[in-house]
C-alpha cells in the first residue's frame, strides 16, 4: 500500500504487516497503519452492546443527592435540561450533542457499516456516509463526561450523601464498550470497501509528496495529482489552505475567552439563601483544602495549565513554520500530536459544572447555578480544538520559500 505520512509528507510504500506489528514513518515515527484485521463481528457486537447501555442509561436514575432529609435524583438527560432552564442554552446543547446524540449516531451507523452496507450501497452514498461517520468521532466526549461525573462527586461528598443509580453503571458500560469498538475500527479497510486504493507510478519513497506535486487526501489518504480525490471526491491540496492563519485566528479567539473564563464565576453555590461565586481557581483551592489533592491537581492542570500551554505551543508551532526544518522538527511534530490528543480533556470542568447544576437543586437549602465563566471556558476549549485541527504539521517540514511558490501554483 502506498501513502504519504500525514505528519511529514514522506511517501511510503507500506509492506505486509504481521500480527503485533505497526508501520511507522521512518522520518518522524508517526504511526501510519496497524495490521489489517477483520474486526467486523466484534465491532458489531460491541456497538450493539454500547447502544443498549446508552439507551438504558437515559431512562433510569443516574445519581441521587440527599441533604437534611431532602433528596434530588436526576437522569442522564437532566444534565442538559436543567441548564436550559437557567438560560444556558449553548452549554445545554453542547452537553446533549457531545455525550448522547453524537455517540448514539456513530454507534447506529457503525453497525450497518460493518455488516457490509458500504458494498451494498451506491458508491456515492457509501462515500458520503463514511465521510460523515469518521467526522463524528473527535467531537464525542463520553469518557470525559464520565470523569467529570466522578470529580463532581468528590466535590460534594463532604456536603451530603451521594449514591449512584442504575443509569450510572449502564453509562460506565457504554463507555467501555464504545472505546473497545473504536480501538478496533479499521478506517483503511472501510475505505477499501468503498473504492480500492490506487498506486501512483514513478514515485520514490525517498521523496516527499509535495516535491513531486502529489497531494495526499486528508480524508481517505489516497495519493493523487488531481484537485479532486479520485477515491472519496474530497478536494485535495498540497497543504491545507490558510492553515496557519486559521489556527492563529482560533488561537486569538481562545485567548480572548481564556481571561473571562478564569476571572468570571463558573458557578454559584446557594446555601441557606447565601450565594457564593466559584471560579476555576477557587474550585481547585477548595478541593485542595478538603484533602482531595489528586483531583485538585488534575483539575488545575486540565482546566488552567493545559489550555494556556496548548495556546503557547500552537503559537510557537505557527512561528516555526516560517523556519526551515531542522534536527528538532521531529520533536515539534510529536508535541503537536500530543497537543491535539489532550485538547478536549480540558472539558472536564464543563461537565463537572453541568452535573453539579443538575444534581444540587434543593431550593434555598442548597443549590448550584451556572455562571457566565463556564460559557467562556467551553468556547475557549472548542476554539483550541479547532486551532489544532486547522494547523497542518507538514508545514513544519517544508522550506518556507518553496512551499509559498508551490501553493501559489496549486
Amino acid at each position: 500500500m502506498q501513502t504519504a505520512c500525514p505528519s511529514c509528507d514522506l511517501i511510503i510504500d507500506i509492506p505486509e504487516i504481521n500480527a503485533k506489528q505497526v508501520a511507522l514513518c521512518p522520518r518522524c515515527s508517526h504511526k501510519i497503519r496497524g495490521i489489517n484485521i477483520n474486526h467486523d463481528t466484534e465491532i458489531v457486537a460491541l456497538s450493539l452492546s454500547a447502544l443498549l447501555m446508552l439507551l438504558s442509561s437515559m431512562f433510569y436514575p443516574f445519581i441521587s443527592f440527599s441533604s437534611n432529609g431532602i433528596t434530588q435524583t436526576i437522569t442522564l438527560p437532566d444534565a442538559a435540561r436543567i441548564l436550559f432552564n437557567y438560560d444556558s442554552d449553548l452549554l445545554g446543547l453542547f452537553i446533549d450533542i457531545s455525550i448522547i446524540i453524537l455517540p448514539m449516531s456513530l454507534l447506529i451507523i457503525l453497525i450497518p457499516l460493518h455488516l457490509g452496507a458500504l458494498k451494498a450501497l451506491p458508491q456515492a452514498v457509501a462515500r458520503k456516509l463514511l465521510k460523515f461517520t469518521l467526522t463524528l468521532e473527535p467531537w464525542i466526549m463520553s469518557e470525559i463526561f464520565l470523569i467529570g461525573v466522578l470529580v463532581s462527586m468528590v466535590k460534594i461528598m463532604s456536603l451530603a450523601e451521594v449514591s449512584f443509580g442504575i443509569s450510572f453503571f449502564a453509562y460506565v458500560g457504554f463507555v467501555i464498550f464504545y472505546i473497545s469498538a473504536l480501538t478496533r475500527l479499521n478506517r483503511a479497510r472501510l475505505w477499501s470497501q468503498v473504492s480500492p486504493v490506487t498506486t501512483l507510478q514513478n514515485t520514490s519513497n525517498t521523496e516527499r509528496a509535495i516535491d513531486e506535486n502529489i497531494k495526499a487526501c486528508h480524508v481517505c489518504h489516497q495519493l493523487s495529482v488531481e484537485s479532486i480525490c479520485p477515491r472519496c471526491h474530497s478536494k485535495t491540496y498540497l497543504r491545507n489552505p490558510y492553515s496557519v492563519q486559521k489556527a492563529a485566528a482560533w488561537l486569538v479567539t481562545s485567548l480572548i475567552c481564556y481571561i473571562p473564563a478564569n476571572l468570571l464565576p463558573i458557578m454559584y453555590t446557594i446555601s441557606l439563601g447565601d450565594e457564593t461565586p466559584a471560579t476555576l481557581i477557587s474550585g481547585v483551592i477548595t478541593l485542595w483544602n478538603s484533602g482531595s489533592y489528586p483531583i485538585a491537581i488534575i483539575i488545575f492542570f486540565a482546566s488552567v495549565v493545559v489550555p494556556l500551554a496548548k495556546a503557547l505551543i500552537l503559537s510557537f508551532l505557527c512561528f516555526m513554520v516560517t523556519k526551515p526544518a531542522n534536527l528538532h522538527t521531529k520533536g515539534y511534530t510529536k508535541v503537536y500530536q500530543l497537543t491535539e490528543f489532550i485538547g478536549k480533556w480540558s472539558m472536564i470542568d464543563v461537565f463537572v459544572v453541568a452535573i453539579l447544576v443538575a444534581l444540587v437543586q434543593l431550593g434555598n437549602l442548597m443549590s448550584v447555578t451556572p455562571g457566565l465563566g463556564i460559557v467562556f471556558f467551553t468556547v475557549m476549549v472548542l476554539c483550541q480544538m479547532m486551532a489544532a485541527h486547522a494547523f497542518d504539521p507538514r508545514l513544519l517540514w517544508d522550506s518556507p520559500k518553496i512551499i509559498t511558490q508551490r501553493i501559489k501554483h496549486d
